[in-house]
């Protein structure tokens, strides 16, 4: 089967698209688990991993859009209206959106803080490319997390999008994502 017949997307995208997903879950729980965390050293352990995981779904989102525009999208059999296509494509661009913001936003938001963004387990620490600026920090770091509020909303909608085409309206919108 060429390209062009693909039933699902292919392997690079398929495994892109699920870690993401594993990566999402992961830095949305660092940053609502470190109000657990014991004591301030914790909690800066905790905000640590998650700034490494945000770096790492934005480094993971340029290939991944690479490899969305280098390959055809599976059809969607049956093809859906066109209003539920509009939205579907409206959604994945706020996806992507957020997957390249969101991360810079923090980014942002920790270097104009003056936080030191270290990647766990290596020691090694982002060069400074932001100065010290107080304005800066506290706006970024509330964009920062009233979009991840808002995205909840987004990931959640793209999650019953997947299962309202499996289950509803019998199409093969989700297993062009699976195995």
């Amino acid at each position: 089967m060429n390209d062009v017949t693909a039933s699902r997307y292919s392997l690079l995208l398929r495994m892109l698209h699920w870690g993401t997903l594993l990566l999402l879950i992961a830095v949305y729980a660092t940053a609502e688990l470190r109000g657990f965390a014991p004591d301030r050293p914790a909690r800066a352990v905790v905000m640590q991993w998650h700034m490494a995981i945000g770096l790492l779904i934005f480094l993971l989102v340029l290939p991944r859009i690479g490899a969305r525009l280098s390959r055809p999208t599976p059809l969607i059999l049956p093809t859906p209206g066109r209003l539920v296509l509009l939205a579907a494509q409206a959604t994945h661009l706020l996806l992507y959106a957020f997957l390249i913001v969101q991360p810079l936003l923090g980014l942002i938001s920790a270097q104009s803080g003056e936080r030191a963004v270290v990647i766990p387990l290596t020691g090694f620490t982002l060069p400074d490319l932001i100065a010290n600026n107080a304005d800066l920090h506290e706006w970024t770091e509330e964009v920062h997390v009233a979009l991840g509020k808002v995205f909840y909303a987004v990931i959640g909608l793209h999650a019953a999008a997947a299962l309202a085409h499996h289950f509803y309206f019998r199409d093969n919108t989700l297993r062009r994502m699976l195995g």
